[in-house]
């Protein structure tokens, strides 16, 4: 079976990749520059395409069975025909759980999964939709300044969330495109506990070794910092979402378990694994 992949260059894409090459199958990576991929196995076939762009969906789908897709709504509809056309029986799409936030309407996040998740439900294909939340991988922002020794300025250090180890996220996606049994279903993947901003940075400290200082901002202050390398609507987004979980714990999903039949992956053990990233 050859399986189509888009967004191999992400850390989600990436290790779908490796989990279907282990499971024995074909694997086709597309990207608008194959030649950037140059992590990947060279047993994973490269090729190019532009999902934005009219040309090239023929070539990419030929022989293609089954596609894990990166919510990318320019495109999203002519991808369908041609998949439908090609012959292509499902498609594993890389959702998002801001979908299921109240005011979710509201917010480009969700809005732009939405609309992609809307446009499989009226293609006709098979599809399963992997909605994961805030990945654990959200904690590199922070790298720069513990290595450099700074405090982590931040406005809501008690806001909590429910990190996910993106290994997580690729094992459920690998998961639905091998077995027929998730076709047509939403999973919803969090990290097995919500915990506190502080609480991460806790556990990054002890990963890596490294004192981890914490210095309360302003909402304001955060935002003129967020606002230095994210769109203005992001940044929007973020605060919202920081202030209304600030002191507040939520709940988590046990879908991880539930697809892969073991618990999901700490926050702590995502530390562990990337510890090297903050020394």
């Amino acid at each position: 079976m050859t399986i189509l992949v888009t967004g191999t260059r992400g850390r989600v894409g990436g290790s779908v990749v490796r989990g279907l090459l282990a499971a024995g199958e074909k694997v086709r990576a597309a990207s608008a520059d194959p030649a950037s991929l140059t992590t990947l196995p060279g047993e994973v076939e490269r090729i190019r395409l532009d999902l934005s762009a009219p040309h090239g969906l023929r070539e990419a789908l030929h022989g293609v069975q089954k596609i894990f897709l990166y919510a990318q709504p320019a495109g999203a509809a002519r991808l369908t025909e041609a998949a439908a056309a090609a012959g292509v029986g499902h498609i594993v799409l890389l959702s998002s759980l801001a979908i299921d936030t109240h005011g979710a309407g509201t917010t480009p996040i969700a809005q732009q999964h939405v609309l992609v998740e809307d446009v499989l439900r009226a293609s006709g294909l098979g599809w399963t939709f992997v909605r994961p939340g805030g990945f654990s991988a959200n904690a590199l922002q922070w790298a720069k300044d513990i290595k450099a020794g700074r405090p982590l300025r931040l406005a809501y250090p008690e806001t909590y969330s429910e990190p996910v180890h993106e290994s997580d996220v690729a094992d459920v996606a690998v998961r639905a495109l091998l077995d027929e049994a998730h076709r047509g279903a939403t999973l919803r993947v969090t990290g097995p506990e919500s915990l506190s901003a502080r609480r991460q940075t806790e556990l990054i400290a002890a990963a890596a070794g490294r004192d981890v200082r914490v210095r309360l901002i302003s909402p304001e202050e955060y935002r003129d910092q967020l606002a230095a390398f994210l769109p203005a609507p992001v940044v929007d987004t973020l605060l919202d979402y920081q202030a209304a979980r600030d002191g507040r714990p939520q709940a988590t999903t046990d879908d991880v378990r539930s697809v892969l039949g073991r618990p999901a992956l700490s926050f702590g053990q995502w530390a562990k694994d990337n510890a090297g990233a903050f020394r």
